[in-house]
């Protein structure tokens, strides 16, 4: 009973332990996925806006 009695503190550290910090990385797995898809979308639209601009004839000769 005494060696029960002692374990028990650390087996509650130990259980606690585990969903320690877990919201925390969630949080950060959806920011980095979020950032890497306005990445992916702002360099679509770059270049789109960047071929439209390009396309404009302003009437200047070259």
């Amino acid at each position: 009973m005494r060696v029960l009695n002692a374990l028990l503190p650390y087996l509650a550290l130990v259980s606690r332990r585990d969903d320690r910090g877990s919201h925390t990385t969630e949080f950060i797995i959806g920011i980095t996925i979020v950032v890497g898809i306005a990445t992916v979308v702002g360099a679509v639209l770059m270049d789109t806006f960047t071929g439209a601009a390009e396309s404009i004839d302003l009437g200047l000769a070259k």
